[in-house]
């Protein structure tokens, strides 16, 4: 009895400490940067860019602004309700402070679960710490593609309805700001995905 106590015990804390599950609707699965139970290590809460959506964004204050090793990752679990191609964006600023254009304006991102190739990226590109670009320096821009060696690539992703996949995305520059992140259905046109009314997907039960 006891060591069925314990079990059932050890349960319940664990699914306490389970990382939330964002459901997609009508082929759009928003998420805030904050909405994550990972450690932020180097990555700190900021209220400084303006415009910003949920309770506040993230800046990644680790490496150097131009590069660095993948550091202190953070995990999003979500489902969508619909099959086929989605295309991840990160609604992100990059605060240069007298920095080239091109610096402090990209992190990692790699994708877990079951789930094909999208287009011509190949797979071990989307499953692996692989470099997302992009961004404003005045207010807010978007992260949309990929870089291997110079070498762009779309971020997308052929998902299916009801699996559960996790995103990761880790440090790379430094002073990289991270908003919101979404993954949108091809279906759904950009201007609504990217739209900041948009409300966080809500998440599972």
């Amino acid at each position: 009895m006891k060591k069925i106590i314990a079990i059932i015990t050890v349960c319940i804390v664990c699914s306490s400490f389970a990382a939330p599950v964002f459901k997609g609707k009508d082929g759009l699965v928003i998420m805030e940067a904050e909405s994550t139970e990972s450690s932020k290590g180097d990555w700190q809460e900021k209220k400084t860019v303006a415009g910003y959506t949920g309770e506040c964004h993230f800046e990644f204050t680790g490496n150097k602004p131009a590069t660095g090793p993948a550091q202190d990752p953070l995990e999003y679990t979500f489902t969508v309700d619909k099959d086929g191609i989605y295309t991840l964006m990160i609604r992100c600023h990059k605060r240069l402070e007298d920095e080239a254009p091109d610096k402090c304006n990209d992190c990692y991102v790699r994708l877990e679960g079951d789930f094909d190739v999208g287009g011509n990226t190949p797979l071990d590109i989307l499953t692996s710490d692989t470099k997302l670009y992009g961004g404003s320096a005045d207010g807010w821009g978007w992260s949309e593609k990929l870089d291997v060696q110079h070498k762009k690539w779309p971020a997308v992703y052929k998902l299916k309805a009801g699996e559960k996949y996790t995103l990761t995305i880790s440090g790379r520059s430094q002073r990289y700001n991270m908003d919101r992140i979404i993954f949108k259905h091809s279906d759904v046109k950009d201007e609504q995905a990217k739209n900041p009314k948009q409300l966080e997907s809500q998440m599972a039960d």
